[in-house]
């Protein structure tokens, strides 16, 4: 395979990476599976096991391309190895392959998701109070069609809740309230995802550079202490803000769900095999660990485009 076809084959790729085939079980498996990655918990078996799955996940997700493009792995690292990347990709696709091969970087992946789901239910909140208004601001770090998902869930969310509003008990109406009005909450999630993402760079600077070297933020957070309510009514909240999330989860699955199928469609002859195993993916069938060794082959070529473009 020249370099020619080599470019072929990867900026083919990078297309599968950016579209709904490739986005909707990627990001349903990380939004799900990052509710148990929190800011100040500690690594144990189930960590490890969700990053285990999250390998297998990545390779049966390449294997299923290479499936369609009718690319064994030997030309596949052949390309990765020759050729160059000539359509642009977001660093989060790097950082998504890349985090199978690297655990801190998965970890701190997908702490940052837990809190940005936070923020995202925190926001519904608001909308639902008038504190903002009733759309997320577009955001360039979004994945190909999150925006129209994020919308949709905005619009369900809220006219499900202007349903169940009647029959809402008064303290939990007005504990929502109350946290849809306090900027405690939000200044809290904000200043975590801040520091997540300083981790994050970090995490990926070191992968990069092949140091050994230890992820720990410039400035650690102190423990949130709040002025407005009590230690009890502070856990309350947060409980409840978590119920929120994964309120937001299943809204986001459902629209993911509606965006793959749209796709499929559109182009029914495609992608057949990594389309089955997307479906595969969100139904929530086993996957068999593939053995295929494509991935490290993937994550080095972009690994080389993201130094290159530093």
């Amino acid at each position: 395979m020249g370099e020619e076809d080599g470019s072929w084959v990867l900026d083919s790729l990078v297309n599968f990476l950016r579209g709904p085939v490739w986005n909707v079980p990627m990001l349903t498996f990380i939004e799900h599976k990052s509710l148990i990655f929190e800011a100040d918990g500690q690594d144990d078996d189930a960590h490890h096991k969700i990053h285990e799955e999250y390998k297998t996940l990545v390779d049966f997700m390449l294997g299923s391309y290479m499936e369609d493009m009718g690319i064994n792995p030997e030309q596949f690292e052949e390309a990765c190895g020759k050729a160059a990347i000539n359509t642009p990709f977001h660093q989060t696709l790097f950082e998504q392959v890349w985090a199978a091969d690297d655990y801190e970087i998965f970890k701190r992946m997908m702490i940052q998701k837990n809190i940005e789901l936070q923020l995202q239910a925190l926001e519904i909140m608001q909308q639902r109070y008038g504190i903002i208004p009733e759309s997320f601001m577009p955001c360039d770090d979004l994945p190909q069609g999150e925006q129209e998902v994020l919308e949709q869930v905005i619009k369900k969310s809220l006219e499900e809740h202007q349903a169940l509003q009647e029959g809402m008990d008064a303290e939990t109406r007005d504990m929502e309230r109350a946290m849809a009005e306090s900027k405690e909450e939000k200044e809290r999630l904000e200043l975590e995802r801040a520091r997540e993402k300083e981790m994050l760079e970090k995490a990926l600077k070191l992968s990069l550079s092949d140091e050994p070297g230890e992820v720990t933020p410039s400035e650690p957070l102190p423990p949130f202490q709040s002025t407005e309510v009590s230690p009890e009514e502070l856990v309350k909240r947060q409980n409840y803000l978590k119920a929120q999330r994964d309120k937001l989860l299943a809204l986001k699955q459902e629209e993911r769900e509606k965006q793959l199928a749209a796709f499929e469609e559109s182009a029914p002859q495609k992608r057949p095999k990594s389309s089955r195993a997307a479906r595969k993916v969100l139904d929530g069938s086993t996957i068999d660990p593939q053995t295929l060794q494509v991935r490290r082959a993937l994550a080095e070529r972009l690994k080389a485009e993201v130094i290159g473009e530093q």
